[in-house]
């Protein structure tokens, strides 16, 4: 926005002067167009403030998307060596039970064991990759962010018809402010 103040105030003299606005004196419509920049222009400094609040409230929901993404998949990989520790127990039963029984009927039931823990095992490995990328996801989210933790970006959250009403607000200012600017520099250079 500051290059744009910029632009503002070379275009229609709003710094110190009013020299845009007096050489349009004798017409309404140049008038409103420069006093309409003069109006935004003050509103500038607040609307500045709203627009680091809206992007501080959509970098905590990016941190916030990541973080609930890495808490799911670091879910997902307890389950799965929750699910080879099973299969370990049962491979160990399996076998302490085939030895009891010097090995009539339990080979079946120690082999079908380890499988079940090969199974677990690959369903765990298919889940490492997943948590650790999405782990690394989260850091750099937090290090693209102001925030330090996930907790400190949870605070800054807003609600979503806040943030919408807020987005709409920031926008609609930046356009209107860019329309008023073109104008005042169209009819500058018309001068």
């Amino acid at each position: 926005m500051t290059a744009a103040v910029t632009g503002a105030e070379r275009a229609c003299g709003l710094r110190g002067s009013r020299a845009g606005a007096d050489s349009a004196a004798g017409a309404t419509s140049p008038e409103q167009t420069f006093e309409q920049l003069e109006r935004l222009y003050q509103q500038l400094p607040a609307m500045e403030a709203k627009g680091a609040v809206l992007a501080r409230a959509r970098s905590a929901a990016e941190v916030d998307r990541f973080a609930r993404t890495a808490a799911y998949r670091a879910a997902e990989l307890d389950r799965a060596e929750a699910q080879v520790a099973e299969a370990k127990a049962r491979v160990a039963a399996a076998g302490s039970r085939a030895r009891d029984a010097a090995g009539v009927g339990g080979a079946g039931e120690a082999g079908d064991a380890r499988r079940a823990l090969m199974a677990a095992g690959t369903w765990r490995g298919l889940r490492v990759g997943p948590a650790r990328n999405a782990e690394r996801a989260l850091t750099l989210a937090l290090e693209a962010s102001p925030f330090a933790t996930v907790e400190e970006a949870r605070a800054a959250l807003l609600p979503a018809d806040t943030l919408a009403v807020l987005a709409a607000e920031v926008e609609t200012y930046q356009r209107d402010y860019a329309e008023a600017l073109a104008a005042c520099q169209q009819l500058e250079g018309a001068a």
